[in-house]
Protein backbone atom coordinates (compact mmCIF):
# COMPACT_ATOMS: atom_id res chain seq x y z
CA UNK A 1 0.00 0.00 0.00
CA UNK A 2 1.11 3.49 -0.26
CA UNK A 3 -0.28 6.59 1.64
CA UNK A 4 0.47 10.01 0.94
CA UNK A 5 -0.32 12.62 3.23
CA UNK A 6 -1.72 15.34 0.88
CA UNK A 7 -2.99 18.18 3.67
CA UNK A 8 -4.89 18.06 7.51
CA UNK A 9 -6.95 14.79 7.17
CA UNK A 10 -6.72 14.64 3.25
CA UNK A 11 -4.71 11.12 1.65
CA UNK A 12 -4.23 9.74 -1.42
CA UNK A 13 -3.76 5.96 -0.53
CA UNK A 14 -3.33 3.33 -3.14
CA UNK A 15 -4.25 -0.20 -1.79
CA UNK A 16 -5.03 -3.58 -3.76
CA UNK A 17 -4.35 -1.24 -6.42
CA UNK A 18 -7.39 0.99 -6.46
CA UNK A 19 -6.50 4.85 -5.80
CA UNK A 20 -8.48 6.22 -3.44
CA UNK A 21 -8.84 9.67 -2.17
CA UNK A 22 -9.51 10.23 1.33
CA UNK A 23 -11.46 13.31 2.90
CA UNK A 24 -10.38 15.66 0.03
CA UNK A 25 -10.99 19.03 1.20
CA UNK A 26 -9.18 21.30 -1.52
CA UNK A 27 -9.04 24.92 -1.21
CA UNK A 28 -5.95 27.20 -1.27
CA UNK A 29 -4.32 28.32 1.37
CA UNK A 30 -6.63 30.94 3.48
CA UNK A 31 -9.19 30.42 0.90
CA UNK A 32 -11.69 28.34 3.04
CA UNK A 33 -13.34 29.84 6.13
CA UNK A 34 -13.11 31.26 9.82
CA UNK A 35 -14.73 30.69 12.82
CA UNK A 36 -15.21 34.36 13.20
CA UNK A 37 -19.08 34.97 12.59
CA UNK A 38 -19.51 31.05 11.99
CA UNK A 39 -22.21 29.57 14.09
CA UNK A 40 -19.36 28.06 15.95
CA UNK A 41 -18.22 31.24 17.00
CA UNK A 42 -18.58 30.82 20.13
CA UNK A 43 -17.52 27.39 20.61
CA UNK A 44 -14.13 28.32 20.01
CA UNK A 45 -11.90 27.89 23.06
CA UNK A 46 -9.03 30.90 22.17
CA UNK A 47 -10.27 33.90 20.68
CA UNK A 48 -7.08 34.26 19.01
CA UNK A 49 -8.31 31.64 16.61
CA UNK A 50 -11.80 33.41 15.68
CA UNK A 51 -9.72 35.10 12.53
CA UNK A 52 -7.48 32.50 11.07
CA UNK A 53 -8.49 31.69 7.51
CA UNK A 54 -7.89 28.02 7.18
CA UNK A 55 -6.71 26.06 5.45
CA UNK A 56 -3.46 27.55 7.17
CA UNK A 57 -1.07 25.94 4.77
CA UNK A 58 -1.31 24.78 0.42
CA UNK A 59 -1.66 22.01 -1.16
CA UNK A 60 1.93 20.52 -1.49
CA UNK A 61 0.83 19.98 -5.14
CA UNK A 62 -0.55 21.05 -7.54
CA UNK A 63 -4.55 20.14 -7.15
CA UNK A 64 -4.22 18.66 -10.66
CA UNK A 65 -1.37 16.23 -9.06
CA UNK A 66 -3.89 15.43 -5.81
CA UNK A 67 -6.58 14.08 -8.20
CA UNK A 68 -4.58 12.54 -10.67
CA UNK A 69 -5.41 9.06 -11.44
CA UNK A 70 -7.99 8.80 -8.67
CA UNK A 71 -10.53 6.14 -8.85
CA UNK A 72 -12.86 6.78 -5.99
CA UNK A 73 -13.58 8.93 -3.06
CA UNK A 74 -14.11 8.28 0.69
CA UNK A 75 -15.34 10.87 2.72
CA UNK A 76 -15.17 9.84 6.53
CA UNK A 77 -18.48 12.44 7.59
CA UNK A 78 -19.28 15.98 6.27
CA UNK A 79 -17.68 18.53 7.60
CA UNK A 80 -15.51 21.60 6.35
CA UNK A 81 -12.47 20.42 7.56
CA UNK A 82 -12.50 17.41 5.65
CA UNK A 83 -14.59 18.37 2.10
CA UNK A 84 -15.39 21.27 0.15
CA UNK A 85 -18.51 22.58 1.10
CA UNK A 86 -19.96 26.17 -0.62
CA UNK A 87 -22.45 28.41 0.81
CA UNK A 88 -25.25 27.43 -1.22
CA UNK A 89 -25.02 23.72 0.47
CA UNK A 90 -23.13 22.00 -2.64
CA UNK A 91 -20.22 19.99 -1.76
CA UNK A 92 -17.21 18.51 -3.62
CA UNK A 93 -16.98 20.99 -6.52
CA UNK A 94 -13.31 20.44 -7.54
CA UNK A 95 -14.10 16.68 -7.56
CA UNK A 96 -14.46 14.30 -10.59
CA UNK A 97 -18.64 13.74 -9.89
CA UNK A 98 -18.59 10.95 -12.04
CA UNK A 99 -16.40 8.92 -10.01
CA UNK A 100 -17.86 7.19 -6.78
CA UNK A 101 -17.94 8.19 -3.72
CA UNK A 102 -18.13 6.16 -0.63
CA UNK A 103 -20.43 8.25 2.29
CA UNK A 104 -21.77 7.14 6.10
CA UNK A 105 -25.07 7.39 6.19
CA UNK A 106 -28.58 8.53 3.96
CA UNK A 107 -28.11 11.94 4.75
CA UNK A 108 -24.67 12.08 3.46
CA UNK A 109 -26.19 10.41 -0.10
CA UNK A 110 -28.89 13.08 -0.53
CA UNK A 111 -26.47 15.71 -0.44
CA UNK A 112 -23.86 13.99 -2.76
CA UNK A 113 -26.80 13.44 -4.98
CA UNK A 114 -27.64 17.07 -5.17
CA UNK A 115 -24.37 17.48 -5.77
CA UNK A 116 -24.40 16.17 -8.65
CA UNK A 117 -22.10 13.11 -7.84
CA UNK A 118 -23.40 10.33 -9.88
CA UNK A 119 -22.35 7.29 -8.27
CA UNK A 120 -22.64 7.74 -4.33
CA UNK A 121 -22.34 4.68 -2.25
CA UNK A 122 -22.66 3.51 1.19
CA UNK A 123 -19.89 1.78 3.83
CA UNK A 124 -20.89 0.03 6.32
CA UNK A 125 -20.06 -2.02 9.15
CA UNK A 126 -20.51 -5.03 7.59
CA UNK A 127 -18.09 -3.48 4.36
CA UNK A 128 -18.76 -2.79 0.99
CA UNK A 129 -16.67 -3.83 -2.22
CA UNK A 130 -14.56 -1.67 -4.52
CA UNK A 131 -12.85 -3.38 -7.10
CA UNK A 132 -11.64 -6.33 -4.99
CA UNK A 133 -10.95 -4.17 -2.03
CA UNK A 134 -13.32 -4.15 1.12
CA UNK A 135 -14.05 -0.91 2.64
CA UNK A 136 -15.68 -1.29 6.62
CA UNK A 137 -16.92 1.41 8.79
CA UNK A 138 -16.04 2.00 12.19
CA UNK A 139 -17.37 4.00 15.21
CA UNK A 140 -15.53 7.56 15.45
CA UNK A 141 -16.06 9.32 18.99
CA UNK A 142 -16.14 12.64 17.59
CA UNK A 143 -16.14 14.97 20.74
CA UNK A 144 -14.87 14.03 24.51
CA UNK A 145 -18.09 15.59 25.95
CA UNK A 146 -20.70 15.33 23.24
CA UNK A 147 -20.54 13.90 19.53
CA UNK A 148 -19.99 16.93 17.14
CA UNK A 149 -21.94 15.31 14.41
CA UNK A 150 -21.71 11.50 13.27
CA UNK A 151 -18.33 10.60 11.80
CA UNK A 152 -16.34 7.51 11.12
CA UNK A 153 -13.40 5.44 10.32
CA UNK A 154 -12.97 2.87 7.40
CA UNK A 155 -10.94 -0.48 7.22
CA UNK A 156 -9.31 -1.89 4.21
CA UNK A 157 -8.54 -4.97 3.23
CA UNK A 158 -7.68 -6.98 0.24
CA UNK A 159 -6.27 -10.18 -1.01
CA UNK A 160 -4.03 -7.94 -2.89
CA UNK A 161 -2.54 -6.71 -0.01
CA UNK A 162 -0.66 -8.24 2.90
CA UNK A 163 -1.84 -5.42 5.66
CA UNK A 164 -5.05 -4.15 6.42
CA UNK A 165 -5.06 -0.17 7.10
CA UNK A 166 -7.44 1.12 9.36
CA UNK A 167 -7.78 5.02 8.86
CA UNK A 168 -9.65 5.95 12.58
CA UNK A 169 -11.37 9.58 10.82
CA UNK A 170 -12.17 11.97 13.67
CA UNK A 171 -12.58 9.97 16.75
CA UNK A 172 -10.43 10.45 20.66
CA UNK A 173 -9.88 7.67 22.31
CA UNK A 174 -12.93 5.38 23.41
CA UNK A 175 -13.55 1.78 24.40
CA UNK A 176 -15.22 1.44 20.59
CA UNK A 177 -11.91 2.17 19.09
CA UNK A 178 -9.78 -0.18 21.94
CA UNK A 179 -12.67 -2.60 20.82
CA UNK A 180 -11.95 -2.63 17.05
CA UNK A 181 -7.99 -3.01 17.87
CA UNK A 182 -8.47 -5.90 19.86
CA UNK A 183 -10.90 -7.55 17.89
CA UNK A 184 -9.49 -6.75 13.70
CA UNK A 185 -5.74 -6.43 14.90
CA UNK A 186 -5.18 -3.86 11.47
CA UNK A 187 -1.72 -3.46 10.50
CA UNK A 188 -1.44 0.10 9.37
CA UNK A 189 -3.15 3.00 11.60
CA UNK A 190 -3.76 6.44 10.63
CA UNK A 191 -5.14 9.04 13.85
CA UNK A 192 -6.07 12.32 13.84
CA UNK A 193 -3.85 13.84 16.35
CA UNK A 194 -3.82 17.54 16.68
CA UNK A 195 -6.18 17.71 19.56
CA UNK A 196 -8.25 20.15 18.56
CA UNK A 197 -11.26 21.38 20.69
CA UNK A 198 -14.88 23.25 20.80
CA UNK A 199 -16.06 24.29 24.16
CA UNK A 200 -19.80 22.23 23.91
CA UNK A 201 -18.08 19.52 22.36
CA UNK A 202 -14.64 19.06 23.81
CA UNK A 203 -11.52 17.58 22.11
CA UNK A 204 -12.63 16.53 19.21
CA UNK A 205 -9.85 14.10 17.86
CA UNK A 206 -6.99 12.69 19.86
CA UNK A 207 -4.15 14.30 21.69
CA UNK A 208 -0.66 12.83 22.56
CA UNK A 209 -2.38 10.55 25.23
CA UNK A 210 -4.58 9.65 22.92
CA UNK A 211 -1.88 8.65 20.39
CA UNK A 212 -0.33 6.67 23.33
CA UNK A 213 -3.13 4.40 23.94
CA UNK A 214 -3.54 3.51 20.72
CA UNK A 215 0.59 2.26 20.64
CA UNK A 216 0.45 0.24 23.28
CA UNK A 217 -2.81 -1.41 22.55
CA UNK A 218 -1.66 -2.01 19.24
CA UNK A 219 2.10 -2.74 19.69
CA UNK A 220 3.04 -4.42 16.25
CA UNK A 221 0.97 -1.64 14.26
CA UNK A 222 3.00 1.15 11.61
CA UNK A 223 0.91 4.30 13.17
CA UNK A 224 1.09 7.49 11.53
CA UNK A 225 -0.16 10.92 12.73
CA UNK A 226 -2.24 13.09 10.72
CA UNK A 227 -4.45 16.21 10.43
CA UNK A 228 -2.18 18.44 11.43
CA UNK A 229 -0.94 22.47 11.04
CA UNK A 230 -4.10 22.96 8.74
CA UNK A 231 -7.14 24.08 11.47
CA UNK A 232 -7.25 27.17 13.92
CA UNK A 233 -8.76 25.57 16.44
CA UNK A 234 -6.14 22.64 16.95
CA UNK A 235 -4.16 22.73 20.28
CA UNK A 236 -1.01 20.56 18.73
CA UNK A 237 1.01 21.18 15.81
CA UNK A 238 3.82 18.36 14.55
CA UNK A 239 6.37 19.97 16.93
CA UNK A 240 4.80 19.93 19.88
CA UNK A 241 2.94 16.58 19.07
CA UNK A 242 6.63 15.68 18.56
CA UNK A 243 7.71 16.83 22.02
CA UNK A 244 5.04 15.51 23.81
CA UNK A 245 5.83 11.69 22.57
CA UNK A 246 9.16 12.27 23.31
CA UNK A 247 8.43 12.88 26.57
CA UNK A 248 6.39 9.79 26.05
CA UNK A 249 9.03 7.79 24.91
CA UNK A 250 7.81 7.33 21.78
CA UNK A 251 9.33 9.08 19.17
CA UNK A 252 10.36 6.65 17.36
CA UNK A 253 7.22 4.77 17.61
CA UNK A 254 4.99 7.29 15.47
CA UNK A 255 5.54 8.21 12.21
CA UNK A 256 4.39 11.86 11.34
CA UNK A 257 4.31 12.95 7.82
CA UNK A 258 4.91 16.08 6.08
CA UNK A 259 2.70 17.78 3.62
CA UNK A 260 3.51 15.47 0.40
CA UNK A 261 4.86 12.98 2.10
CA UNK A 262 4.01 9.14 0.62
CA UNK A 263 4.85 5.83 2.60
CA UNK A 264 5.05 2.13 1.05
CA UNK A 265 4.30 -0.09 3.34
CA UNK A 266 4.64 -3.60 2.13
Amino acid sequence: MKIRQIRNATLRVTFGGVNFIIDPWLPSRAEGFTFGGSPFASEVVDPAQLDIVMPMCELPVPLSGVLEGVDATILTHLHPDHFDMAPDGSVGARLDKSLPIFVQNEDEIGIMKKSGFADARLFTGEGVKFRGVTLRRTYAKHGTKAPCGPASGVILSSPDEKKTLWILGDTVWCDEVASTLKKEKPDVLVLNSCAAQLKSNGRLIMDDADVESVCRAAPDAVVIASHMDTVAHATLTRKTLRAALERRGLASRVLMPDDGEEYVIG
